[in-house]
């Protein structure tokens, strides 16, 4: 994953998690003011209710007491009665249609929702639904029974069942018995604080129970001034779901304006890294592919000091690959001194034997001279070819010079050295038929050295016809060429031959070490030397069906490392003071 990718993952994923994380505080914080503010509006609603209904029942408490007390029209209806000694259907017509008309008017003036004028035996003189007078009710005629003057109780109406505070008086004198008992609805006073604070009251009844809690904040208050008086206060969800979904979106939104931000910065600054670090890397790869030259740091002062340690490592790199380079040369010279010392050892005891016994010949003036001069001759001319073979063969080792790495194609190159061998007139003619193929598959231009590679190419597929034709009339070499990875071609040679034996293998790719007559044992060593300068690797191993299979691998890039270090100098950071 490139290094922009990375900057837009790793910023995409923090405007996420911060607006994951803010949000959910945000939701979770808006979640407990919100309930905190239904808590509030629920007690400030409470007091009101409680202040509300206090001085309502305050207010109720005296209203009636003053009417049976002095009022005119009471003290008419309680005359009118006691005159009917107690029976209200003994009264004047006169007096009850006053009574019918009185009631309503006086309870317009009271304020008050009901009000009716009741005997102690319960009968309804006048009330303000006129539908109930002359009607009886036990419950007024017990409660102008009871003392005048306590704080207002709680009870609902007949017809609808809603709440409201009732109070009474009453005027008892010469057996007879008149009250008023008048009531004001606690719905309305409800639903005014109700809407002022926003919450839903109502009285307590057990036969509706309350919201429950998954659906409304719910809270019951006891009003102290009005005995058996439970109001319920509610304020909906709803309005909390509501409120979190608005926030919800606006997160939403907040959100996605975060991560486009967040994306936006992640792009710019991505490209502000990733072009200085790209165009190093381009630089880097070139110069270890071989380009002698200095890798110059753009952009911040580490990729500068990266480019600057970077050159130096490279310097002292090449410097190492050329001290190395020079000890593996001698190394290998004194390896094959040594078996040129050997070698030409074998050759000079047949001279220096003909030598000497022309010598002696000659110092006998042996008749016999004459006739051993010429054999002598002849097998000391054979030796010295011999050694001279040897010594140019060396020669050839020895003066190999590094490669000089181009971008070549080798298919191209592979083809040539198969079309020469294929179809050489004295090769066919010492050998029999040849049959050399050519198996490859798209590679890209690869870095090396083209007469080198002509010459790797060549040892190797001549080492492959000359053991096949050794064992059979049909020598054939296949060569292939295909990809091994992004940066590497692979190159196999295979030929149809006898092998290589157990004892040659380990021996198979040092100087003067062969299995053929007439030899010099350096082929192989001249292609390792070859493939191992150019950064690659070469391996044999027997084919399933017989024959010798060599592979070898090589770099896209060339050879590793500089040929001639950058100048320290050149890098882009400053060299240090001296002190």
């Amino acid at each position: 994953m490139t290094l922009a990718a990375r900057l837009l993952l790793a910023f995409g994923l923090v405007a996420i998690l911060a607006a994951a994380i803010v949000g959910f505080s945000l939701r979770d914080a808006s979640r407990q003011v919100i309930e905190a503010d239904f808590e509030d509006r629920i007690e400030a609603a409470a007091s009101g209710v409680r202040l509300e209904l206090g001085r309502e029942a305050e207010a109720l408490r005296g209203l009636l007491v003053p009417l049976c007390a002095h009022d005119t029209f009471v003290d008419k209806a309680h005359l009118a009665l006691e005159r009917a000694r107690g029976d209200a259907e003994a009264i004047d017509p006169g007096s009850r249609i006053t009574m019918r008309a009185f009631v309503p008017d006086q309870a317009r003036a009271l304020g008050l929702d009901d009000l009716v004028l009741v005997t102690d035996k319960g009968l309804i003189l006048g009330a303000s639904d006129v539908a109930r007078i002359g009607t009886r009710d036990a419950r007024l005629a017990q409660m102008i029974a009871s003392p005048a003057g306590k704080a207002p109780h709680l009870r609902s109406d007949p017809g609808g069942g809603e709440a409201s505070l009732e109070v009474h008086c009453a005027r008892a004198s010469g057996g007879v018995v008149v009250g008023l008992v008048g009531a004001r609805r606690i719905g309305k006073i409800l639903d005014r604080i109700g809407k002022a604070h926003g919450v839903d009251l109502r009285v307590y009844d057990p036969a509706h129970p309350p919201v429950p809690k998954a659906e409304a904040v719910v809270h019951t208050l006891e009003i102290a001034e009005v005995p058996e008086l439970r109001v319920v206060a509610a304020v909906r969800r709803d309005r909390l779901w509501e409120a979190l979904g608005k926030l919800d979106g606006a997160m939403l939104v907040g959100g996605l304006a975060a991560l486009a931000l967040g994306l936006l910065i992640a792009s710019m600054l991505a490209r502000s890294l990733s072009r200085p670090i790209v165009a190093l890397a381009r630089e880097t790869r070139e110069v270890v592919a071989g380009e002698p030259r200095t890798i110059q740091g753009k952009g911040s002062r580490e990729l500068k000091d990266l480019a600057g340690a970077f050159n130096r490592t490279i310097a002292e790199l090449a410097a190492i690959r050329k001290r190395l380079a020079a000890t593996e040369r001698l190394n290998a010279r004194r390896e094959v001194a040594r078996q040129i010392a050997h070698e030409i050892k074998n050759p000079l005891a047949p001279i220096r034997a003909a030598v000497e016994t022309l010598r002696r010949l000659r110092a006998r003036e042996d008749p016999a001279f004459d006739e051993y001069f010429e054999e002598a001759t002849t097998t000391v001319l054979q030796e010295v070819h011999r050694i001279a073979n040897i010594v140019t063969e060396f020669t050839r080792f020895s003066r190999l010079p590094p490669p000089n790495p181009e971008p070549i194609d080798l298919v191209a190159v592979a083809k040539g050295v198969v079309t020469l061998h294929a179809s050489a007139p004295d090769t066919a003619e010492r050998t029999g038929t040849r049959r050399v193929e050519l198996v490859s598959e798209p590679i890209p231009k690869v870095m090396a050295d083209r007469d080198q590679m002509v010459q790797v190419l060549t040892n190797l597929i001549q080492n492959g016809l000359d053991a096949a034709s050794a064992v059979r009339p049909d020598p054939r070499v296949l060569v292939t060429i295909a990809p091994l990875s992004e940066d590497k071609v692979r190159v196999v040679v295979r030929d149809n031959g006898p092998g290589v034996s157990e004892e040659m293998r380990p021996r198979l790719f040092e100087p003067y070490a062969t299995s053929k007559e007439k030899g010099t044992g350096l082929g192989l060593a001249i292609v390792q030397r070859i493939v191992f300068e150019h950064g690659g690797e070469i391996s044999y191993r027997e084919a399933t069906k017989g024959g010798a299979v060599f592979e070898l691998w090589l770099p896209v890039s060339g050879p590793p490392l500089l040929d001639k270090p950058p100048p320290l100098e050149v890098t882009s950071r400053p060299p240090p003071a001296k002190v």
